[in-house]
């Protein structure tokens, strides 16, 4: 077994639908760094000019956790008036470079935006984010509200993460996990042990025979779980967490800005009364936002339910339709 290296990462097109996979990936440079943005386009007539959907996944997730929903979003691009849908690695993760250092989700948010312009896809764009994806979501709407026509959260992340003391020792204790996958990949036996189940998908280890994902896309997320690479810019992520909702919240907070009349779609599961709250408070920062619940209540909602997170899209594009903006964007901030 041994460890997998970066340079036997899986091949990029065949990783996420199989045979006959429309995909296309960019691997754009920017400030010293290639990052991988797996898109689909719109292959009808309609929409050509409409918003990019960019997707982003939850920790320790990359691109390929989307794989669920992928086909329904092909289906619905056209009424959904999307252009292409794209679901993006944040540094380390996927395909994406390894960074050298941790790196904020504002300093994230300002990559990323560099990096779409570097690959020609710019316009207004539709930002989708799980769990730790709906800090990126947030933290871009807030850096380029112009960009910005809608936002999905999916039992997202909120700004006050960083404030709880048990979250703050679960990323104590998750990097510590972390860390001994390391040494264990190294050492060979970190992939007989995930084959146990002993790993949980919770830390990015995909089991064989989902019912929503292909064999290829398991297999390809699986090798990608089994190199240092990912594992080591787990552990940046996850001890950059704190200090990026901390941000966030200042921004919300101090600065006293808010998502206005920002067309806002949050999708969560109701854990417990404390999260119910964390996520009202949320969708409250928009005027012009409307929550859903997920049933059964689950955080691992595109392995579990990605219909849901299909109705969501579907009700955001309507209410981009409807009802878009009318302050958010126009520089009145």
């Amino acid at each position: 077994m041994g460890v997998k290296s970066q340079t036997t990462l899986p091949n990029v097109a065949n990783s996420f639908l199989g045979a006959n996979d429309t995909g296309i990936s960019h691997f754009p440079s920017f400030l010293g760094l290639k990052m991988h943005i797996r898109c689909y386009a719109n292959v009808t007539s309609a929409n050509q000019k409409g918003p990019i959907a960019l997707f982003d996944s939850g920790l320790p997730f990359f691109s390929t956790a989307w794989v669920s929903v992928i086909p329904s979003v092909l289906e619905n691009m056209p009424a959904w008036n999307i252009s292409k849908a794209c679901f993006m690695d944040r540094y380390g993760m996927g395909w994406s470079d390894a960074s050298p250092f941790p790196i904020t989700t504002q300093d994230y948010a300002m990559r990323l935006r560099g990096s779409l312009q570097v690959a020609g896809l710019t316009g207004k764009y539709v930002l989708v984010g799980w769990s730790w994806g709906s800090i990126f979501v947030q933290t871009y709407s807030l850096a380029y509200p112009k960009d910005v026509v809608g936002i999905l959260t999916v039992d997202g992340t909120d700004s006050q993460w960083g404030f709880i003391h048990a979250n703050q020792q679960a990323v104590i204790g998750l990097t510590n996990v972390f860390s001994g996958y390391m040494n264990m990949n190294s050492m060979g036996t970190l992939e007989a042990l995930s084959e146990t189940g002993a790993v949980p998908l919770g830390h990015g280890w995909f089991n064989s025979g989902s019912a929503y994902f292909p064999d290829c896309a398991v297999k390809a997320t699986q090798d990608i779980f089994l190199t240092n690479k990912n594992l080591r810019a787990s552990i940046q992520e996850y001890n950059i967490m704190v200090l990026s909702s901390a941000m966030l919240n200042f921004t919300y907070t101090l600065k006293g800005d808010t998502l206005k009349d920002l067309p806002y779609v949050n999708l969560f599961a109701s854990h417990d009364q404390d999260w119910i709250n964390r996520q009202t408070y949320m969708a409250s920062l928009s005027s012009n936002s409307m929550t859903l619940p997920v049933v059964p209540a689950n955080h691992f909602v595109p392995f579990v339910n990605p219909d849901a997170i299909v109705s969501a899209l579907a009700a955001l594009s309507n209410k981009i339709k409807t009802n878009p903006a009318k302050i958010w964007g126009r520089g009145l901030f």
